[in-house]
């Protein structure tokens, strides 16, 4: 059995509902494993960073399993009786960068003076492939370090890192957690910027911006997940495993919790932990947990978002709990319970008198007296389908799955708040040109134009409110307006924003713009010095060809003959 995954037989079964959670997790079948990998490679080069005092003795007790290098941020208080236990320099970090295996690093020497680690020490490579900082000094302030850099300013950090750094040598492998698909990510378009909820979300400063698209440092990913519950189009995704596998998974495990504990037992829960951070908090509680509460272990709950919550909610789960473990990242927290937030007033809009219930986050240590009593499925008749396709795509189908079996009459929009990434825009048809600047930008291809006919068309289930339309609009036109609208989403189709009549061409009686846009730019460029002559005003109504021969004939210069498109 996995270490990491909790032991069923330690959880209690007196009664049916126990027994048949029993055997429902010894016939669970996991999803599979990863298929990518990242690879470290440490020869145990170990820099130690701190006051000489405390830095002095923890190298001389690594010494005989690393290579230590030693930057004391203050002097030895007393002048030492034995040479040091490896290289060592008075001075300070700067710019600490990398991962186990390839942490480089600038150090302040003298007098302000900054050298690269090799020409400070004197090293060849001046790399390192371990890093144990004891006063924070080199610390780059993320909520989760790289792999390989040991935070230890207190003495449980410590006892940590003296024990796990001897092991740090050789090759080490972990999950490339993430899949990222550029072509729908909402993060900028044509120089504009929009969505960067994955950026902020980052835990470990791995996710960053290029532009108009963003990059994500595999090293220095671990897993967390946050980038991918915030997403809004489904542009990054969990690898470790995909939420199609995990949803199979757990809808199987659902199934046979049903058919063994039947039909009038309870809506069953469904705790997602941590496997490797919960490991030992949810062994020490398994005999209290409650019999109706099916623990399922992932890499990292981060990554649990509303397509998995839905999507077990539709399956027949009364409550979908996260629970994090010990000193979980905040940013994490803070990414989830957001998007927790966001669900739990779609849930009281299709009439769930629990919905403040259905989805918790415990983060930290589980209280199990909060899942003491079962809460009743939102659902007569559990859903069946797979979850296949996009983030957006699963969530839609536990939507419709949720809405038709509501409990209280809806209506067919919910109110939602504006960090949410469902909802519509609004186009003022006063000041809309159709210039389809929004529809150059849109990330997602929620704002289309008419092809040959002068409008605009709206896909709101494709909309994830990044905003770029309303930025790039250049007659403030487009505002958002964040909501849920069921028959959006439940039957998609594109809507008509608005339209207008073409503007001719007065001399050949070409259609090349719409009556407002010539009107809007006519208007614009009438107090402008090279328009003052009627004249010029004039030429900017005719097509490209008529404007050249009129320019021709305005000056007495050559007449261009051309045919006439109307003939």
């Amino acid at each position: 059995m996995d270490e990491q995954t909790l032991d069923p037989r330690l959880l209690a079964a007196t009664t049916a509902i126990g027994q048949a959670r029993a055997a429902a997790l010894e016939a669970f079948d996991p999803p599979p494993d990863p298929l990518e990998w990242v690879e470290y490679h440490s020869e145990g080069r170990l820099l130690i960073i701190g006051p000489a005092d405390e830095a002095w003795p923890i190298a001389e007790q690594l010494k005989a399993h690393l290579k230590c290098t030693l930057l004391a941020t203050e002097p030895p208080s007393e002048i030492p009786e034995t040479a040091p236990p490896g290289r060592y320099l008075d001075g300070r970090p700067r710019e600490l960068e990398g991962y186990l295996g390839a942490f480089t690093l600038k150090v302040e020497v003298d007098r302000g003076r900054v050298l690269d680690a090799g020409a400070a020490f004197g090293i060849d490579p001046g790399t390192f492939d371990l890093v144990l900082d004891l006063d924070g000094s080199a610390d780059s302030g993320v909520d989760e370090p790289p792999v390989g850099y040991y935070r230890a300013r207190n003495q449980a950090q410590r006892e940590r890192a003296l024990a796990e750094l001897p092991d740090m040598k050789g090759a080490f492998q972990k999950p490339r957690f993430f899949a990222y698909d550029p072509d729908i990510c909402a993060h900028g378009e044509r120089g504009l910027s929009g969505c960067r909820k994955c950026v902020d979300a980052c835990a470990t400063g791995a996710v960053f911006s290029i532009g108009e698209k963003i990059e994500v440092d595999p090293y220095l990913c671990q897993g967390c997940g946050s980038c991918v519950t915030v997403c809004p189009s489904g542009a990054m995704r969990y690898a470790a495993p995909s939420s199609e596998d995990l949803l199979d998974s757990i809808r199987r495990l659902l199934a046979d919790f049903r058919e063994q504990a039947g039909a009038d037992a309870p809506a069953p829960d469904v705790l997602l932990y941590s496997a490797e951070s919960s490991q030992s908090t949810l062994t020490a509680l398994a005999p209290e947990l409650p019999e109706h509460v099916l623990p399922v272990a992932v890499e990292d709950v981060g990554a649990i978002g509303a397509d998995t919550w839905l999507s077990l909610l539709a399956y027949g789960s009364g409550r979908v709990v996260l629970l994090t473990g010990p000193e979980p990242a905040p940013t994490l927290v803070d990414a989830t319970q957001r998007q927790m937030d966001i669900y739990q007033v779609m849930l009281e809009g299709i009439g769930d008198a629990q919905a403040a219930d259905r989805l918790l986050l415990q983060a930290g240590e589980l209280d199990p007296a909060v899942l003491a009593e079962p809460l009743p499925s939102l659902v007569h008749r559990p859903a069946t389908h797979a979850a296949i396709g996009t983030k957006r795509e699963i969530i839609r189908q536990a939507l419709a799955h949720l809405h038709a079996q509501g409990k209280a009459e809806v209506g067919d929009t919910i109110k939602l708040p504006a960090a949410a990434p469902f909802g519509e825009i609004l186009v003022n048809q006063e000041t809309c040109t159709l210039c389809m600047a929004c529809v150059s930008v849109c990330p997602v291809s929620a704002i289309q134009g008419g092809g040959d006919l002068p409008q605009l068309h709206f896909r709101e289930e494709q909309c994830v409110q990044c905003g770029m339309c309303e930025t790039a609009c250049p007659e403030d036109a487009i505002s958002l307006n964040a909501r849920l609208h069921f028959p959006a989403h439940l039957e998609p189709a594109p809507r008509l924003l608005n339209e207008e009549e073409l503007h001719h061409c007065p001399g050949c009686g070409k259609a090349f713009a719409t009556s407002k846009m010539m009107e809007s730019m006519t208007r614009r460029l009438q107090g402008h010095w090279m328009f003052q002559d009627p004249q010029a005003l004039e030429r900017l109504r005719l097509c490209e060809d008529c404007r050249v021969q009129q320019l021709y004939a305005d000056e007495g210069g050559i007449e261009i003959h051309r045919t006439d498109r109307n003939a």
